[in-house]
């Protein structure tokens, strides 16, 4: 390689040689654009699994209002059923006991 000259613009050392192989060797262009590109993927695909995931607990929870909803209405019914037979109790509660006096009444007379 160095012929009876050893200054350093003729014969580089091995370090300053090594150096220039490894660049030539790799393109860290290449592999930088290649692992941006794989990491834009991974976050692609987290970001469509999380907003699989965001829709499918979204639909649920529209499920558990629409049930929360309609379990309501039927309790509101249920709470007025309520009351009129509490009424009607108390109106036939409150004629059975004018029904005796009345008639005891009538047959003391």
């Amino acid at each position: 390689m160095c012929s009876g000259s050893w200054s350093t613009k003729k014969c580089p050392s091995l370090v300053v040689f090594n150096l220039r192989r490894q660049q030539q060797k790799t393109k860290p262009h290449v592999s930088v654009a290649i692992r941006r590109r794989l990491r834009l993927r991974r976050l692609r695909a987290g970001a469509e699994a999380m907003e699989m995931v965001n829709l499918k607990l979204y639909l649920e929870n529209r499920c558990i209002i629409a049930e929360n909803e309609r379990l309501r209405e039927k309790a509101s019914a249920l709470r007025r059923e309520n009351l009129v037979l509490r009424q009607n109790l108390s109106k036939t509660a409150a004629d059975a006991e004018l029904v005796p006096a009345a008639g005891a009444g009538a047959g003391a007379a």
